[in-house]
């Protein structure tokens, strides 16, 4: 019995270490601190109202656009996007197709499901409180930050 578990310890300790690289690999993939900080914007609703706001994001949760790229699913950090374009819900599809531009400048066609639209951003306006629903936003433009001088 005791060669058993002599043996089986180093292999159970082994498995642990497995496990545990392999739990950490989500935060090397791109979540960061920085997806908590808000953002400078101007905001084009579906009424065609463009307002620029400050401290602006998500409400709740880190700053980081959940959607649909073909059959997958994706995460994209806002403080990689320059630009956010949105398009109307598709009712056949129950998602509304959106154009992602990085700062990059590469293009990346998504999806945006009903759960995301509903998701409340908000912000400081120069007359107040901002707070808005994303599905009612055709247009994102995130706001360089400017550098320290």
């Amino acid at each position: 019995m005791r060669r058993l578990s002599a043996g089986l310890i180093p292999l159970v300790l082994f498995g642990v270490g497995l496990l545990g690289a392999g739990a950490a690999a989500p935060a090397a993939a791109g979540l960061s601190e920085a997806d908590y900080d808000s953002f400078d914007a101007r905001v084009t609703d579906t009424k065609g109202v463009a307002t620029d706001v400050v401290a602006f994001g998500y409400a709740t949760g880190t700053n980081v656009l959940l959607a649909h790229r073909g059959e997958a699913e994706v995460d994209i950090p806002f403080r990689l996007v320059l630009r956010l374009d949105i398009g109307e819900m598709i009712p056949e599809r129950r998602r509304a197709p959106a154009t992602v531009v990085l700062r990059s400048g590469r293009s990346v066609a998504i999806e945006l499901d009903p759960s995301e639209e509903d998701r409340l951003m908000a912000g400081e306006a120069d007359f107040g409180d901002f707070r808005i629903r994303l599905g009612k936003v055709r247009r994102l433009d995130i706001i360089p930050a400017k550098p320290p001088s």
